[in-house]
């Protein structure tokens, strides 16, 4: 099978969900690597902090692309430490994605642990635009709603890289049917997580299969994908870890979603939405 995920957290967590080794598994398989920033780190604390990985990344970099192809992104603009000129070296570091925030607040506004009506500050609107014309994609997984909506103004396609559907489990960082139906019209993707309280009841494919079915039905055929969180949250046994996928794909087989839907699901429709929104706009890569 070939594999698409959008969102991983092994730079800076290696729980042991993905490995390299992982790479056997797979006809192909992309990996969203990001650097997530934790909330307690604010200013040049989490410049640093950010910067420090990105280099860990780069030094391993020239083994990882003989196993997969992996893309860099970036788990919180804290990062960002107020400073809109950060975005041109993130840029050329390659940077493909930044989540706008996390549960908390930053510099960008409100995660999904704040007042859910506080949205955007004005840097975080200056910050979007920005990312719009330097072609990294604003990420609204762990935003508030409020801050959504004001994402969603911009025009652009949204995407969330790790986030379910609330209608099915109502936890604070799944998304409402509103949001996701303003995704799909926007020509948007949508990455489901497997973290156990994300999709709730026991966190296993058959949960995984009713999340990706209310997609379906709400019209996301074409704008969902897999948004592991690999190393970054608890994921039920079955589930936990990149060599895991494979029994996921066949449960859902089992389950009833067919190859069209699933092949969607791991693989075409984050392939066709980067090579869309991202690859063809490539920036040359850092010297530095």
């Amino acid at each position: 099978m070939r594999v698409f995920d959008l969102h991983c957290d092994t730079l800076t967590s290696p729980v042991g969900h993905v490995s390299l080794e992982h790479s056997r598994l797979f006809k192909q398989w992309v990996q969203v690597f990001a650097v997530f920033v934790p909330d307690r780190l604010q200013g040049q604390a989490a410049v640093e902090y950010c910067d420090q990985v990105i280099d860990s990344y780069y030094a391993q970099l020239d083994e990882m692309v003989k196993h997969c192809t992996p893309i860099l992104a970036i788990e919180n603009g804290n990062a960002l430490a107020g400073d809109l000129s950060r975005l041109e070296m993130l840029a050329q570091k390659q940077v493909k994605a930044i989540t706008l925030t996390w549960n908390g607040e930053n510099e960008l506004g409100y995660g999904a642990a704040c007042d859910p009506a506080l949205g955007l500050k004005p840097f975080g609107k200056q910050a979007v635009q920005r990312m719009c014309e330097l072609n990294i994609l604003p990420d609204v997984s762990h935003l508030n709603e409020a801050g959504f909506w004001e994402v969603a103004r911009f025009g652009r396609p949204l995407l969330a890289t790790h986030s379910n559907c609330a209608a099915i489990t109502p936890h604070v960082r799944n998304l409402n049917d509103d949001q996701l139906k303003a995704m799909f019209a926007s020509g948007g993707l949508v990455g489901l997580c497997l973290c156990q309280e994300f999709l709730g009841e026991a966190g296993d494919a058959k949960a995984v299969a009713r999340h990706l079915e209310h997609v379906l039905a709400l019209g996301g055929e074409h704008h969902v994908a897999l948004g592991s969180d690999f190393d970054g949250c608890s994921i039920h046994p079955s589930l936990a870890g990149a060599e895991r996928l494979p029994g996921l794909n066949e449960s859902l087989a089992q389950m009833g979603f067919d190859d069209n839907i699933r092949e969607k699901f791991f693989w075409s429709n984050a392939a066709n939405f980067f090579e869309k929104q991202v690859r063809q706009h490539e920036t040359p890569p850092s010297n530095s």
